[in-house]
């Protein structure tokens, strides 16, 4: 066993020993949803929640102890999120951005920054309405709004629903099982349009047979799907896909 696994043990076995009653320790996988059984599916981040005394603190870390996002949230007295701040912060411990909110009154302030800790954006929010909205270069000069375009398979939303049309099956197994859900799938979209691994976020909680499916029907997409662009440029980007299983 390496250091930073021994490191990380120590540091779980201490939060552990020192929970509260009002303390909870979660693992989170990929896309920071609750893993069961980490001996099967491993883990990428812990969320660790403690509440006192009206103040709920939520902390999410890497599985490497890199401090990824902490939410500070003040509550009423049924528990609702009344107000607070959320920090996020890069891998270098640089903070990413910045956002207090207030839910009673529909208002936030969000901040964003560049990796070097440079100002990125300023988005001002009160009663639901934008009130101001300000980007800036790196060197510190006011920019217009970057264009962001999302990706999207070809054809669009009409294009991809008739692919599922066509292509999607509900497994015998899983219909034998009456067994039906939403598989949440990922995957990695590159500046050309093509799909990199598919991952599955939610294996635990949905039949095998479907989100095998599902990987399936995605895999044999037969075009690129337009990359996301910002300001007209491709990028690569992270896709988060829904595929729904419902018994008829």
């Amino acid at each position: 066993m390496n250091f930073m696994r021994k490191y990380l043990f120590f540091f779980l076995f201490l939060i552990q020993s020192s929970i509260a009653s009002a303390q909870t320790l979660e693992y989170l996988n990929f896309m920071e949803m609750p893993v069961v059984d980490i001996s099967k599916y491993g883990y990428e981040y812990f969320k660790i929640v403690l509440e006192e005394n009206g103040v709920r603190h939520t902390q999410i870390f890497t599985k490497d102890t890199i401090k990824v996002r902490h939410t500070t949230a003040l509550l009423d007295e049924n528990g609702n999120i009344k107000s607070g701040r959320t920090l996020e912060y890069f891998p270098n411990g640089e903070t990413e951005s910045t956002k207090r909110f207030d839910n009673i009154n529909s208002a936030s302030e969000e901040k964003t920054f560049y990796p070097s800790g440079a100002l990125r954006s300023e988005v001002t929010v009160n009663d639901g309405e934008l009130i101001s909205e300000v980007y800036y270069s790196e060197s510190g000069d006011i920019i217009p709004k970057p264009i962001i375009e999302d990706p999207a398979p070809k054809g669009g939303k009409n294009g991809w629903n008739n692919h599922l049309l066509r292509n999607l099956r509900y497994p015998p197994e899983a219909r034998a099982a009456k067994a039906e859900g939403t598989v949440l799938l990922e995957f990695d979209l590159n500046e050309k349009g093509e799909i990199g691994e598919i991952r599955v976020g939610n294996p635990e909680f949905i039949h095998k047979a479907l989100w095998v499916e599902a990987v399936r029907v995605v895999e044999i997409y037969p075009h690129k799907w337009t990359p996301k662009k910002e300001n007209g440029v491709p990028v690569p980007t992270t896709v988060k896909l829904p595929i729904r299983f419902k018994l008829s």
